[in-house]
């Protein structure tokens, strides 16, 4: 699994150089998400991943822009153990996705930006535990996530950006386990909250 990783790093480092090259602007991000599913009955973006991956942009307007993005995130749930609220019970959810984020972009100031865009991630693998054993009767996740998100950027220094990005499933990613659907809550949801750097070559 490591290695597969690296391989993923390897692939978006060269993704980010080889677009160096063309009349667009680019480069790679890295970061953190917290994530939780939305209809698992659990709240709190409890748990947490990397988000790693390359852009590219171009403006076509003197604050407007376009930007694609190839991403590799970490999404899921948990549930921690506790005494009080759980009685020591444990949750764990692992998806791993591929990521293709379309963001409109606008800069409101010289080191503020806007964004909002939709996404499209495949679904690389998944892991599901309840109390330390993998027998979960939950049901098999979609291939694919559509999803939108809003985020904002501030420049740090030149060529260095933070991002902050909010992010959630317009379709469900799986089906309540009992099969029941109740007007927009048709099933599960991914909901992820990151904070990004973007550096520009």
């Amino acid at each position: 699994m490591k290695k597969k990783y690296l391989l993923l790093i390897v692939a978006f480092v060269a993704f980010g150089f080889s677009i160096k090259a063309q009349s667009f602007n680019g480069g790679v991000l890295g970061g953190v998400s917290g994530t939780q599913i939305s209809g698992d009955d659990l709240s709190g973006f409890n748990k947490g991943g990397l988000y790693i991956g390359a852009f590219v942009n171009r403006y076509f307007g003197d604050k407007s822009s376009l930007q694609m993005e190839l991403d590799f995130i970490q999404k899921g749930s948990r549930k921690n153990p506790n005494a009080k609220k759980n009685d020591y019970s444990t949750y764990l959810l692992r998806l791993n996705y591929i990521e293709i984020p379309v963001s409109y972009k606008y800069d409101f100031s010289a080191k503020g930006t806007l964004e909002g865009g939709l996404s499209l991630g495949v679904l690389v693998n998944s892991y599901e535990e309840a109390n330390e054993t993998t027998t979960v009767s939950g049901g098999e996740f979609n291939r694919t996530d559509f999803s939108f998100h809003v985020g904002g950027y501030y420049t740090i220094v030149e060529n260095l950006r933070i991002n902050v990005r909010y992010s959630s499933s317009i379709l469900p990613v799986r089906d309540h386990s009992s099969g029941a659907t109740d007007r927009l809550n048709a099933g599960q949801y991914n909901s992820v909250l990151s904070f990004i750097l973007f550096y520009g070559f």
